[in-house]
């Protein structure tokens, strides 16, 4: 029997990944409950990691679609915007975080094995990322996307403390 379990988030762990990513500022952007919980009910996809039915870190992903593009607008997401400006086939990786306590066990590595079998399925051709620069170089997640091959498309600074790297990768 497989030592983890992967689901969509569902009300059960809605509240345990939520403080994932508060305990994962600066890495992820902070959002409210509600904020977070709005990116999960409206994702193209969105996975748990789960273990004895506790959340472990998870995965929300958008699709570059009609319905996700009036939503990122709607909400201002500028990396989605910009990301779409520059590559046509896409899935989003909007956020992904892991308990600390679960880190280096392969857990985001298999979350984005799972969204490329998504991206995969549903005919879409890259997985595209931010990985902050400013305030602090997110250089973790710069090694990760690295062993996935992802290359940087270009940066963006959108203020003096607000910096990103738009990466993607073929899939």
């Amino acid at each position: 029997m497989n030592e983890f379990d992967y689901s969509p988030i569902k009300e059960n762990f809605l509240e345990q990944c939520h403080k994932i990513n508060e305990e994962n500022v600066p890495e992820v952007g902070s959002r409210s409950f509600d904020d977070f919980n709005e990116l999960v009910d409206k994702s193209d996809f969105s996975l748990c990691v789960a273990k004895d039915n506790s959340s472990l870190g998870y995965i929300i992903c958008f699709q570059n679609n009609k319905n996700t593009n009036q939503y990122m607008d709607q909400i201002g997401h500028n990396n989605y915007i910009e990301i779409r400006k520059r590559v046509d086939s896409f899935l989003y990786v909007d956020r992904i975080a892991i308990d600390t306590k679960y880190r280096n066990k392969k857990l985001g590595s298999n979350l984005y094995y799972k969204a490329i079998d998504f991206a995969k399925k549903n005919s879409i051709t890259n997985l595209a990322a931010e990985i902050n620069l400013l305030p602090i170089i997110n250089t973790s997640s710069l090694n990760f996307h690295k062993k996935f091959e992802f290359v940087e498309i270009d940066t963006i600074k959108y203020s003096d403390d607000y910096k990103v790297s738009l990466q993607k990768m073929v899939i």
